[in-house]
């Protein structure tokens, strides 16, 4: 039997419900290729499980850990954050990704964190995935958020940006190596052997030939056949109600999605539709690392901290992905 891989597990901010579904996640699930580790701090998981009594002795003894000087301590209150709680999640984010990139994991699989808590803490922060390019030193937008429920796939061409800014972050220039990561990440992590993309148009309709917006005429449409012509199966402007409609339609019904991804140009755009369906069974991957990153697809749900009332299923769900994917490897 070949050496099971590492896999960091940050639990987000410790005022918030992450330690308390990482310990159930350890009760539930039976982790088969992958070894988990906690990123953070060993004590205060020990304090949570302690409170929760979710795990026992020798279950939480088989739970190593890595820590530092910046998060072997921690302030922290239950359902009340703090800038002390979200400084917290900030180190053991940084830490995770410190060690991924030495190698010493293989992957990191990242809890909930508050952005509002966060930058009261007097960090500029916008969301985990534009934090790990600013750790890693790479162009924000050579990373791609990716969610996946099953074989239904939601890539997002911007992340969280007011919707009035959208419109101007499209060019051809970006949209085209936008597409070449996601392929190339589908064939790398998924594999997928030729990804068959579908690009939702930004307006209503994909535009109604330039009636109702002219980014699909001028950028999106020029864009997919400069691809298709170099062979990849990229289609589209599709009008993003039927699209999305008849792929909610195939979700419920587990046949198999027509296309292995498909590109919402805005958050809001597909991820209400992918909440919806996903219900307790979705994650958010980060492609674009040497590495994945994985993460919980809810909040922090401070509200409900230390009653032991958090579902672990995302949680669970992420832990499963990532057994299977180096299973096959």
């Amino acid at each position: 039997m070949k050496n099971k891989v590492l896999i960091g597990f940050t639990y987000g901010d410790p005022s918030g419900i992450g330690s308390e579904i990482l310990c159930k996640t350890l009760k539930r699930y039976k982790f088969k290729y992958i070894a988990p580790v906690l990123i953070g701090s060993s004590n205060y998981f020990k304090q949570i499980q302690k409170k929760l009594k979710i795990l026992n002795q020798s279950q939480c003894q088989c739970f190593k850990s890595f820590n530092n000087k910046y998060i072997d301590k921690v302030n922290y209150k239950l359902g009340a954050p703090d800038k002390s709680s979200g400084l917290h999640s900030y180190h053991c984010l940084k830490y995770a990704v410190e060690l991924a990139n030495r190698g010493d994991i293989n992957a990191i699989v990242t809890g909930p964190v508050s952005k509002e808590i966060i930058n009261s803490a007097g960090i500029k922060f916008s969301g985990q995935t534009d934090l790990i390019a600013d750790f890693c030193k790479i162009n924000k937008n050579d990373l791609i958020m990716l969610f996946v429920s099953k074989d239904f796939r939601l890539a997002l061409f911007t992340r969280h940006i007011p919707l009035k800014e959208v419109s101007s972050k499209i060019n051809k220039k970006d949209l085209k190596k936008y597409l070449l990561i996601l392929i190339k990440e589908l064939k790398k992590w998924f594999l997928i052997k030729n990804p068959k993309i579908c690009v939702l148009g930004l307006n209503p309709h994909a535009g109604e030939k330039g009636l109702f917006g002219g980014e699909e005429k001028n950028i999106i449409i020029p864009v997919i056949k400069e691809l298709r012509k170099s062979g990849y199966l990229v289609y589209g402007p599709s009008s993003p109600d039927a699209t999305l409609a008849q792929a909610g339609r195939d979700y419920l019904i587990s046949k198999k999605q027509k296309y292995d991804a498909y590109v919402s140009f805005y958050h809001d755009q597909g991820l209400p539709l992918f909440k919806a369906l996903s219900g307790k069974d979705g994650i958010n991957i980060t492609l674009g690392l040497p590495y994945l990153r994985v993460s919980v697809d809810h909040g922090t749900a401070f509200d409900i901290a230390g009653k032991n009332k958090a579902e672990p299923e995302s949680l669970i769900y992420a832990s499963r992905f990532l057994d299977e994917l180096f299973g096959r490897r």
